[in-house]
């Protein structure tokens, strides 16, 4: 299974997480950067196929593939799974922020991936307790 961080997070978060990974070997998870696989500020129209044809899925803070309709479409075209990171009201995420909020829902965001049927959105919160779906 291949999971994607778009743009939004740290590619040494990816980095971090594939190499905690690795030492899972019986898990099968990859995970990639976007910017790394399909170069930095590749369009979403075009990595989002590609993704998906990778039966992979994306985490991201960019809530404009949800509102944007041709955006979401295409996930759902797609068939493509995304897990949306919320920050705090008109904030960001520092970057500390980031490895908490990822590494606590790890564990969820890797069993969702795998067992749910595609294709899905779930929105994780500094608040949530486990992923949401959305509707």
């Amino acid at each position: 299974m291949k999971i994607f961080l778009d743009e939004n997070f740290s590619k040494y978060i990816a980095e971090a997480l594939n190499c905690f990974q690795k030492g899972y070997r019986s898990e099968d998870v990859e995970v990639l950067h976007i910017a790394e696989r399909f170069g930095i500020g590749s369009p979403d129209e075009e990595w989002i196929p590609q993704v998906a044809q990778m039966h992979g899925v994306i985490l991201t803070e960019d809530a404009n593939i949800y509102r944007q309709r041709s955006q979401y479409a295409l996930c759902q075209e797609c068939k493509v799974g995304i897990f949306f990171f919320r920050p705090p009201k008109k904030q960001s995420f520092t970057y500390w922020q980031w490895v908490e909020i990822v590494m606590k829902h790890w564990s969820s965001v890797k069993s969702i991936a795998k067992d749910a049927k595609r294709p899905f959105a779930f929105e994780i919160t500094p608040h949530t307790k486990t992923p949401k779906i959305m509707s």
